[in-house]
């Protein structure tokens, strides 16, 4: 089962999607895609572990590799979040990939490998589409890839919502 959450930055989507898990499900784990460097990521980490404090989720950091996350059929995952994974991902060391198609494939194929080794998976995403394109062929790069990512995740989720300053809409 997957379950897309999804919405602007600041919407409260993290919130939501913790809360939403938390209800419904045992065996926790954030998996977190936030690269742990510089004080703004450090920050946002320590924001987000707070957020979830009491909420007996079990922390793992992934930045690039979901397939290297070690997990059980019982567990129900939090994917926080895509625009990081595809952050991590669209990147080596010689700078940007060229092929949006086989970054977006590549990462699809992780996303749909782990939702089939866990018993639920919620991935937070965020609704950056209103962002005016052609400022840099990079920025328009990653807008298409994360764009085809929504696309393919909105396809094969069960459930997905839109949260718009902290109110959640059902939009499939």
């Amino acid at each position: 089962m997957i379950v897309y959450i999804y919405g602007g930055v600041s919407s409260g989507k993290s919130e939501y999607a913790e809360e939403l898990i938390s209800k419904s499900f045992e065996n926790k784990i954030y998996l977190a895609t936030m690269e742990n460097t510089g004080s703004y990521a450090k920050q946002r980490i320590q924001k987000h572990l707070k957020q979830r404090a009491d909420k007996n989720f079990f922390t793992v950091e992934e930045p690039k590799y979901l397939s290297n996350v070690n997990i059980s059929c019982a567990d129900n995952i939090l994917l926080e979040d895509l625009t990081n994974l595809l952050s991590n991902n669209i990147f080596d060391e010689n700078g940007m990939k060229s092929d949006s198609k086989e970054i977006t494939e590549a990462i699809f194929s992780d996303i749909i490998e782990l939702e089939k080794r866990c018993n639920s998976l919620f991935i937070v995403g965020n609704d950056i589409f209103s962002t005016k394109r052609n400022q840099s062929k990079e920025l328009d790069m990653f807008i298409d890839c994360l764009f085809s990512l929504h696309q393919k995740i909105i396809d094969n989720a069960n459930r997905v919502v839109e949260v718009i300053y902290g109110l959640p809409y059902d939009r499939k």
